[in-house]
């Protein structure tokens, strides 16, 4: 099963979620998504560039953060909170991290590094984990002073009266700022200034202002934008129906084509708004699904006779130009779309069918905006739980995105835990395995461990093997390289199906390399100690383990000849294999291990001897039963095992 982590996927998840932020909760067509929990320079600078703060807010938020170390937005979402908390870390001259609250350890889930501004937005965390958290806010604040790091808590008024808060934090209540502000802002990105103000001059445009929320005044400059035009004069008409929806054009349309005659026409306009951007082929099969589903009947003779392509299209507002069919008016499909869902509840069903049954990406993609516009994660969940078994791929795409999403996240991230622990469909555990080790994780993840967590219990070898899958390509990831192995050590400290995963997932990483033939969890210095502490923690449970002994001891050989060959640090792999060794059971798995590689080697004039005396004299003096004393003198230097000759 492929999963969607190629560069242009993250490249378009990348730049949904930096237009989404600009001004608050926005919605494209891929929902918010967060592709990496901390933002960088590019995305801090952009969003500068078009915040417009209100009044002195952001000037009391950063002083109360400097004096206190946490302060709360707290607004209902729309109303600038993500904006204001990224102005606030950058006026700190702090790095801005995401935070999200696992359901199984609310504790792990609170990162204390240096120098980082810790945004939490309660509204992706599970209602039930709130009372948890507002308990260990004032420990957390506490790590956060001494690493020198802040917490900005982004909450609408009810959240904040579920939290069962220890401390009381500063709450600055956000107000919208002026939409025309807004608007002027973020349509400075394409027009120059004269252009800018011709067009928020309008009277038109001025009467949508007056009354918009910021997301209307950003999607009007969106439609400013994708229009083309210049100037209001050019095109005013065109940018003002695309911004109500097309609503008045659509309702005329569907109100001259009621006749039953009608039919086909209005299914070529569903398939047009259903597959727009592809070819003329894939668009009139669609129309040809859409009408064998409802009982349309087909034009005579099957295009044979009557109007060619171009004239169906003219019918509908479309056009066939460079091999794809599009329409002639911008978002006009997804108006479509809307019309007829909110205009036809009946035909939702029979909408949904069909679009589950076209086998391209944009049906998906419709759905998903479907759900997100109209608040319905049921939507997602049930295709994918169809795709599962059908087409796991487009499934993992369409969960991915959907999980990543303002407007669904939360509700499918938590079905996805259900999932994960009591669900019963095979194929539904590999479909949220593998999202998992996509996209997901550099978000969210500690969400993503934990599902990982109960997926590694099921009881499926097809599930376990997707699981390590996962673990490989989590592990992979710079940031989340220590997180994931931490994560595997817990699981092997456990009990259950869980550690029996973990120890054939620490076995496996052992001995994956990079595409430039380094060992993956191999450190890279002993500056790494949290990574050679949690190392040290995996090889001496696999390396005690009946099942896995065996595979491990193998896979620590590879690591001591990469040592002593120069492709590792000598000192680093020392340290892992020397803290192993916590008592005198460990010694007895080890030292003879590594003192059967030295003597058995082949003659290759590698000096494995000096690492040998060296290992054996750190693990002597580890055991607190024979410290001081060499183990070299336990040995007989004619003794051999099969295992490693």
């Amino acid at each position: 099963m492929s999963v969607p982590t190629s560069a242009e996927f993250h490249d378009e998840v990348k730049t949904a979620f930096i237009d989404s932020v600009f001004h608050g909760d926005l919605t494209f067509n891929l929902g918010k998504l967060i592709p990496s929990r901390r933002l960088g320079p590019e995305e801090i600078s952009r969003m500068r560039a078009v915040y417009v703060p209100r009044g002195d807010t952001l000037s009391r938020a950063i002083a109360t953060v400097r004096e206190t170390g946490i302060v709360v937005l707290c607004a209902n979402p729309g109303n600038g909170r993500r904006i204001t908390a990224v102005n606030v870390a950058a006026g700190l001259e702090l790095t801005p991290e995401w935070l999200v609250i696992d359901e199984d350890d609310v504790h792990a889930s609170l990162h204390c590094k240096k120098r980082r501004t810790y945004l939490l937005n309660l509204q992706e965390s599970a209602p039930e984990v709130l009372p948890a958290l507002g308990r260990e806010l004032a420990g957390y604040l506490a790590r956060l002073r001494e690493a020198g790091s802040c917490l900005i808590v982004l909450a609408t008024e009810h959240e904040l009266g579920t939290l069962d808060l220890a401390v009381q934090p500063e709450i600055l209540k956000l107000r919208a700022s002026d939409p025309r502000e807004v608007f002027l802002a973020h349509l400075a990105r394409w027009r120059s200034r004269e252009e800018c103000q011709a067009w928020a001059a309008d009277d038109r445009i001025g009467g949508i202002l007056s009354g918009a929320s910021s997301q209307d005044a950003v999607r009007l400059t969106e439609h400013v934008h994708e229009s083309g035009h210049r100037t209001p004069q050019e095109g005013i008409q065109e940018v003002l129906a695309a911004y109500h929806n097309w609503e008045k054009e659509l309702r005329s349309w569907f109100e001259t084509t009621q006749a039953p005659e009608q039919g086909y026409r209005r299914a070529l306009l569903l398939s047009v708004a259903a597959m727009e951007g592809s070819s003329v082929t894939k668009v009139f099969a669609a129309a040809d699904m859409l009408c064998a589903a409802v009982g349309i009947p087909h034009p005579l003779g099957r295009g044979l006779i009557g109007p060619g392509v171009n004239a169906h299209l003219q019918d509908v507002d479309a056009k066939y130009l460079n091999g794809q069919v599009k329409f002639t008016r911008p978002r006009y499909g997804v108006a479509v779309l809307d019309h007829v869902w909110e205009d036809r509840p009946f035909f939702k069903d029979h909408l949904t069918d069909w679009l589950r049954e076209l086998r391209d990406d944009q049906p998906a993609a419709i759905l998903r905006r479907l759900a997100m516009r109209h608040g319905l994660p049921d939507l997602v969940l049930e295709t994918v739980q169809k795709w599962s078994g059908q087409d796991p791929e487009r499934a993992v795409r369409m969960l991915t995105v959907a999980a990543m999403s303002d407007e669904l996240g939360r509700a499918v991230r938590s079905r996805m835990y259900v999932w994960a622990r009591n669900g019963n469909q095979e194929s539904l555990h590999l479909v949220v395995a593998a999202v998992c080790g996509g996209p997901l994780a550099d978000a969210f993840d500690r969400i993503a461990f934990t599902r990982l967590k109960h997926l590694a219990g099921r009881d499926s070898e097809r599930v376990e093997a997707s699981v390590l899958d996962a673990l490989a390509r989590l592990v992979t990831r710079p940031r989340l390289r220590v997180p994931t192995v931490m994560e595997i050590v817990k699981w092997v400290e456990a009990a259950g199906r869980a550690r029996r995963t973990g120890l054939r997932a620490f076995v496996k990483l052992a001995a994956l390399r990079s595409p430039e033939g380094r060992l993956v969890l191999m450190p890279h210095s002993t500056r790494e100690e949290t990574l050679i502490d949690t190392l040290a923690d995996g090889w001496r449970a696999t390396l005690r383990d009946p099942e896995s002994a065996d595979t491990a001891k193998k896979a620590a050989v590879v690591w001591l000849e990469e040592a002593v060959r120069g492709d590792a640090d000598g000192e680093a792999i020392c340290q892992v294999l020397a803290k192993a060794c916590r008592s005198s059971m460990d010694v007895g798995v080890l030292a003879p291990l590594i003192w059967h590689w030295a003597r058995t080697a082949p003659e290759d004039g590698v000096d494995r001897e000096s690492l040998c005396i060296e290992l054996m004299r750190r693990i002597g003096e580890a055991d607190r039963l024979t410290s001081g004393i060499s183990l070299l003198g336990a040995y007989d230097v004619e003794e051999t095992i099969e295992w490693d000759s």
